[in-house]
């Protein structure tokens, strides 16, 4: 404890600013030790500077090696011989030319580039309606049919007929059908009617709020005589034609089976074709498969009948995608093709069709 320190662990304990007057105080020292050339270690007058950095003086060798061996200016001296001549290399480099001057133009400040977007985007618009009028969407069916099973959410299945709810009048497909039969509605919740009479009641209310689907299928009650009501196919003509006044197509190809037949109302084929004309303009596949088949055989317009039997065939409807096979394998409306013969006959025969079976055998085997 009682042991002197040394200067170093004195000067750690100093005050900071008395360090750093004490470090100032030092160079210049140096610095005028050299100014009058005097030995760095021992101060004696007439001292040579150092040949390497000239930054320090030494009178004699002995000085010079206390100088490099104890107090480091060896590396000192390396360091700054390696800057300057960095330096010098630096000075000797050649300079970049100096840049061309940027022209100056004097004027209207430069127009930005919203009127050619603005253009741009009228054009977009003007091409995205010309698509729309040259491919115009579907007509909604009815107006309350939606494009999916509202229970299954699965797409509709045009080869498959769909089945009504009677409590909310919202249409399922039949395999929903048979799911919830003798159920409580999963969309209202209300039970399931077990007689006739309530069944009756509820699609009775359906047609009084002009519930089209409601119209079609006691339509079709009165035409079968079922839940107790007398045939009468007077009745079932008239609730068709209310059914196609509100758009629905099921109606419209119903009426027009009436008019064809003379069921109901007084035997009219125009009237029948223009009703399923209408079905087939909404987009439905089996009015589009009949109105094909009138044009081949009956209008002589092959064209128009291959260009709805391929819109039926393209929805998925079976018959349709046999019949168009048999379109592209005879050449009726299109140029013959044995490739989309056979793709078509092939998508007809994994649904079951027989007829495309048979053919798609005979073309593979031929």
């Amino acid at each position: 404890m009682g042991r002197d320190l040394s200067f170093s662990a004195r000067s750690e304990i100093m005050d900071p600013e008395l360090i750093k007057k004490k470090r100032e105080y030092e160079a210049r020292k140096a610095r005028t030790k050299l100014a009058l050339r005097n030995c760095t270690i021992c101060g004696a007058a007439n001292a040579k500077l150092c040949r390497g950095c000239g930054t320090t003086a030494y009178c004699s060798e002995a000085c010079q090696k206390v100088d490099w061996r104890n107090r480091g200016h060896k590396k000192a001296c390396k360091k700054i011989r390696d800057d300057r001549a960095a330096e010098a290399a630096r000075a000797k480099a050649p300079t970049r030319p100096p840049s061309p001057p940027r022209d100056v133009f004097y004027g209207p400040a430069p127009r930005s580039h919203a009127d050619e977007v603005r253009a741009r985007i009228a054009a977009e618009h003007e091409a995205a309606r010309a698509r729309r009028e040259a491919n115009p969407e579907r007509e909604p069916m009815s107006t309350r049919y939606g494009s999916r099973c509202p229970f299954c959410l699965e797409d509709w299945d045009v080869n498959e007929p769909t089945a009504l709810q009677l409590c909310c009048c919202q249409k399922i497909c039949v395999s929903c059908m048979d799911k919830t039969y003798g159920k409580p509605c999963p969309l209202c919740r209300m039970p399931c009617p077990s007689r006739d009479a309530e069944a009756l009641a509820m699609i009775r209310r359906h047609v009084e709020n002009d519930v089209p689907e409601a119209m079609t299928y006691l339509g079709n009650a009165y035409r079968e005589g079922q839940y107790g009501l007398v045939k009468s196919m007077k009745k079932t003509a008239r609730l068709y034609k209310r059914a196609v006044e509100l758009g629905n197509v099921e109606a419209m190809l119903s009426l027009g089976g009436c008019y064809s037949k003379g069921f109901g109302v007084k035997l009219d084929k125009k009237k029948a074709e223009r009703l399923v004309r209408m079905a087939a303009d909404r987009g439905d596949a089996m009015a589009q498969a009949k109105v094909a088949i009138l044009c081949e055989k009956v209008l002589e317009q092959p064209s128009q009948a291959f260009r709805l039997m391929k819109l039926a065939a393209e929805q998925g409807y079976t018959k349709a995608e046999a019949k168009l096979g048999q379109y592209f394998l005879t050449g009726v409306g299109v140029e013959a093709d044995l490739d989309q013969a056979k793709h078509w006959f092939a998508r007809a025969a994994a649904k079951g069709h027989e007829r495309a079976r048979e053919k798609l055998a005979e073309l593979n085997a031929a």
